[in-house]
């Protein structure tokens, strides 16, 4: 949601001096200023008609005096005392008008004014002093009303998002809403979280910490506010405006910065907002919300990863409870020396893209960091699998979306198998494929089809018919080397063979039929399907009569 075009940004700001002077009732009274022309951008509270000289007393900052000057005093001194009063008191302006007392204005008044810097405006006609007080305080109210509606506007618009969102996601939805560019930086003014908008990303952070430390929140261009979550300061957020901050800006800085963290708090996690802004990247990546490979690696530069010009590889950690979460992956990548990026996306998923060493192969430094994840894994080795994806040094965005997918592959065709627990992609193979095609019912439907007829026939009569099919299909269908693995003789593996070929209805010689069963009987060992009835090799301990 953003502010609708149909709220009036412009006449939001608070009421100046200048702007009253152009209202219609004050334009009747002919205003000229004759003194702190400099000073017309002060903000009108509001306007106090006075005709006592000691009115200062009565003000609490930020009123526009009108009088006709009739009670002001004759002695000079106490003149320039009337307008140094009103000045302390924080008069934004004063305005008499040239009719009844003074046909000019007096020297004395002019020259306090400037001294004192205060907007001293001569007014030549006579107006009624109440009309224009109530054309200057509805433009007030007004602009309140506007502002209250922009900052519920604002609020309404930010409650949009999740509870704890991303740093990446608050900031698009401020950049989204102030209409100018944000970056969410660290306490070493370290850029986190950026939206450029129009803004090449490069040039906007091209020297941005060397630039974040010479300025200051008042600077010209940007505001800004401190991130402090539980009264702690965590980072700082800028709003890069291109004109005076309004009202809008304000709102969506005070409300931004408050979503940031009250996120951090809810995230309660030890990670540091530099891994936070490194997890928020992997999600941009793996969303599609990464618009060119350049903002991936200027991104990673901010964060004081430089990945270009290295070759690069995709990491995917696949893990079983207790989760591996991104922060041990973080401190692998760290341990081993490697330059890296690490987000979690899901319980039991981290991506990492990380830069490859000259002249080493990619599955190496997969198992590299694979190892040193193992000694901080306190789960079982076989739910913890790394999987591997090698991008190159000349790398498209559209190859690391798809070095992400292929990972994510290569890490599922090893979770849980007693194999190697680092897998590339090319190195997919039968097995890793049927895992990644387990929750496939075709592939489920197809298992039950070529085995249940032996499962059912060695639980009905303690037979052991799928050991016979087993070694006769991992020798190739050597029949002898097949009887010597059965620990059969010949002739009784010849003769199990024949009711094998008997209940399956079909001719084991033929290639394509030893295929399919061998499929088969890989899925089974993976978990895609299994007998629903005990252990063949109990019944063959006991067999039925």
């Amino acid at each position: 949601m953003t502010v609708p075009a149909a709220v009036p940004l412009a006449g939001t700001d608070p009421l100046t001096v200048a702007d009253v002077l152009q209202i219609e009732e004050m334009l009747a009274a002919h205003p000229r200023v004759v003194a702190g022309q400099c000073h017309l951008h002060r903000a009108v509270r509001w306007v106090h008609i006075a005709e006592v000289p000691d009115v200062a007393k009565l003000l609490r900052g930020g009123e526009l005096i009108l009088t006709t000057g009739i009670a002001l005093p004759e002695d000079v001194g106490l003149l320039a005392q009337y307008v140094r009063d009103l000045a302390e008191a924080g008069v934004s302006g004063l305005g008499i008008e040239l009719v009844r007392r003074y046909r000019e204005m007096p020297r004395q008044l002019i020259s306090a004014a400037e001294r004192w810097g205060m907007p001293l405006i001569a007014l030549d006609q006579e107006v009624p002093f109440v009309a224009v007080t109530e054309a200057v305080h509805a433009q007030i109210l007004n602009r309140q009303f506007v502002r209250l509606r922009i900052e519920e506007q604002v609020h309404h618009a930010f409650q949009a998002l999740a509870p704890g969102a991303s740093p990446s996601d608050v900031v698009r939805k401020m950049s989204d809403l102030a209409r100018c560019p944000v970056v969410f930086e660290s306490l070493a003014h370290r850029p986190l979280a950026v939206e450029a908008r129009t803004i090449p990303l490069e040039e906007l952070l091209a020297g941005w910490e060397a630039k974040s430390r010479r300025l200051d929140s008042d600077h010209p261009g940007w505001i800004a506010a401190v991130v402090e979550p539980s009264g702690q300061p965590c980072g700082r957020v800028v709003l890069l405006v291109d004109r005076t901050p309004g009202v809008l800006h304000r709102a969506v800085l005070d409300t931004g910065s408050a979503m940031l963290a009250i996120g951090w708090l809810l995230a309660g996690s030890p990670v540091s907002l530099e891994h936070a802004a490194q997890r928020d990247l992997v999600e941009d990546l793996a969303s599609g919300r990464c618009r060119s490979i350049n903002e991936v690696y200027v991104r990673a530069r901010s964060l004081g990863m430089s990945l270009r010009p290295h070759r690069l590889a995709v990491l995917a950690v696949r893990s079983a409870p207790p989760f591996c979460r991104e922060h041990a992956v973080v401190q692998a990548i760290e341990r081993t020396r490697t330059v890296g990026i690490a987000g979690q996306l899901h319980d039991d998923l981290v991506f990492a893209l990380v830069a490859v060493p000259p002249e080493e192969p990619h599955a190496v430094r997969a198992r590299a960091i694979a190892t040193e994840l193992r000694h901080g894994y306190s789960g079982p080795p076989e739910c913890l699998a790394v999987g591997a994806a090698y991008l190159g040094d000349d790398v498209q965005l559209l190859d690391l979306t798809r070095g992400l997918s292929d990972a994510d592959e290569a890490a599922r065709s090893v979770l849980g198998s007693g194999d190697e627990r680092v897998a590339t992609v090319e190195a997919i193979e039968l097995r890793g494929l049927l895992r990644l095609l387990g929750d496939d019912v075709h592939v489920q439907r197809f298992v039950e089809r070529q085995l249940r007829p032996v499962w059912e026939h060695d639980a009905r009569h303690g037979t052991y018919l799928l050991d016979v099919l087993t070694a006769f299909l991992d020798c190739a269908g050597n029949k002898s080397a097949a009887a010597a693995r059965a620990h059969l003789s010949r002739a009784a593996f010849y003769h199990s063979l024949e009711r094998l070929s008997t209940l399956l209805g079909r001719d084991l010689e033929i290639p394509e039929v030893r295929v399919a069963l061998h499929v088969a009987l890989l899925a089974s060992k993976v978990g895609i399907a299994s007998p629903q009835a005990p252990d063949h090799r109990l019944a063959r301990e006991h067999p039925k009569p």
